[in-house]
């Protein structure tokens, strides 16, 4: 009796392999097996018998009942066509248990599966194929006048111009181009699929410039525009933005004489002053130099400007009396003098810095990415995507945040230390989706763990 049960728990076992055996990919094919109703209206019928050699007369038969979505693909069967789908084909079940099915439809790839079974008698084996479409891709070619900017597709890769995006899906996209100095530039653009669009970038300059010719009377003047400090009449002074700036001229003496000029792009203004000269002064002026130049200037501990390459710069308005005057300059060593001031007097400063050592303060970020074109935060503060370098930045630590469409945000924290460049890596990671739901168990392992069951039962009360 035992020797039996032995038996019949082999022979479940082997049921739930061949429950297994099913297709290549059967946990996510939906594949069943029911009793064979008649073909439904619309449904194409075949009859085909397989195996080795021809069909037994009166052999047991089982049907597959093969559809698509969408339907109408062409279906052929162990190298035979069956026709469109929806489709039923008869086969034996003493045949040969290795079926191939190919179903293709034109614009979609083609579907295919070996089925490792032969349906029961009477019994159906329903296929369902669900047809990838095929994706085409076109390409976008992009330049800028002038060439070398940043060009960005859809927010995320970059490249430089000119340039090419390629595997673009079809469909319209927008591309973004900018470069320092010049206004960004953003366009829409349709790509069709296995075709090449085109975007030419014309790109204008931020700001343009005009320049001003300034003399005087005496000549000799000191000249300010906008408050900094330019130079000595007679005086020509370039690169200015267009728009109105704010002209001073000082002479020792004299009155300051001032006056708003509008500066047009590609143009020369001219300012010609005659200085009138001051008969009872109230104050003097200290004239400042030193070596080497670029030293800021601080009268009574107030900053005033920076000492000049070749020129006096001459501090004004100063009351009469005892001042000082302290020069700092990175690298060198402070200066600091005291000046007698009196009205209607010049007073000159001339000092030789000896060098020092000052240690940085600043430091720099080098941000990159994977994929590139990522956006970069600095603590929170957007910077501009990646690759690209953050100068001067303060020592200490500081968090890095890396942003893009479709990506899961990367933040890290850096160390920035005086006088060193920190390099930070953003590995950005697609965001995850949701994975496909599988199928229940197969008929044959739920009968098959029942069977084993129903032995343990036997064996426990024998």
């Amino acid at each position: 009796m035992k020797s039996f049960a032995l038996v019949f728990c082999v022979l479940c076992i082997m049921v739930m392999g061949t429950g297994f055996a099913m297709g290549e990919d059967s946990p996510f094919d939906p594949v069943t097996t029911e009793p064979t109703p008649p073909p439904s209206e619309g449904m194409a019928y075949r009859e085909l018998p397989l195996g080795p050699g021809p069909a037994l007369p009166g052999g047991d038969q089982g049907y597959f009942s093969i559809s698509s979505v969408p339907s109408g693909a062409d279906v052929i069967f162990d190298g035979k066509f069956l026709g469109e789908t929806p489709v039923v084909t008869e086969v034996y079940t003493t045949g040969t248990p290795s079926h191939s099915i190919s179903i293709s439809k034109y614009g979609y790839n083609t579907w295919t599966r070996t089925y490792n079974q032969n349906p029961s008698q009477g019994q159906t084996i329903y296929v369902n194929a669900d047809l990838q479409p095929v994706v085409q891709t076109g390409t976008i070619q992009v330049s800028s006048s002038p060439s070398g900017a940043i060009a960005r597709l859809d927010g995320g890769e970059t490249m430089m111009t000119p340039g090419t995006f390629r595997y673009v899906t079809p469909g319209y996209h927008t591309v973004e181009i900018s470069m320092s100095g010049y206004f960004p530039y953003s366009t829409s653009v349709s790509v069709s699929a296995g075709g090449t669009s085109s975007v030419s970038a014309s790109l204008s300059p931020m700001q343009t410039t005009g320049s001003l010719r300034v003399t005087s009377s005496p000549s000799g003047a000191e000249v300010y525009v906008d408050d900094i400090y330019r130079g000595y009449t007679p005086l020509t002074i370039g690169s200015l933005s267009s728009g109105r700036h704010a002209v001073r001229l000082h002479l020792s003496g004299y009155q300051d004489y001032t006056r708003n000029v509008d500066i047009s792009a590609g143009s020369e203004a001219y300012v010609s002053a005659s200085l009138n000269p001051v008969y009872q002064p109230t104050t003097g002026d200290i004239l400042v130099s030193s070596v080497p130049d670029g030293a800021a200037i601080y009268l009574d501990g107030n900053y005033r400007g920076k000492t000049l390459q070749g020129n006096l710069f001459d501090i004004t308005g100063v009351s009469p009396g005892a001042h000082v005057v302290a020069l700092l300059k990175s690298g060198y060593q402070d200066y600091s003098t005291s000046v007698a001031v009196s009205a209607g007097k010049t007073t000159t400063v001339s000092a030789a810095l000896n060098p020092g050592s000052v240690p940085s303060t600043t430091g720099d970020i080098t941000a990159q990415s994977s994929p590139s074109g990522a956006d970069v935060y600095l603590d929170n503060v957007y910077k501009g995507f990646a690759p690209l370098t953050l100068h001067d930045v303060t020592t200490g630590s500081h968090v890095v945040t890396f942003k893009m469409p479709g990506y899961t945000d990367a933040q890290y924290t850096v160390q920035v230390a005086a006088g060193q460049s920190a390099q930070v890596m953003g590995m950005l990671t697609p965001v995850p989706t949701t994975a496909p739901t599988r199928s229940p168990l197969s008929l044959p392992v739920i009968a098959g763990a029942l069977a084993i069951l129903g032995v343990l039962v036997f064996f426990r009360r024998s």
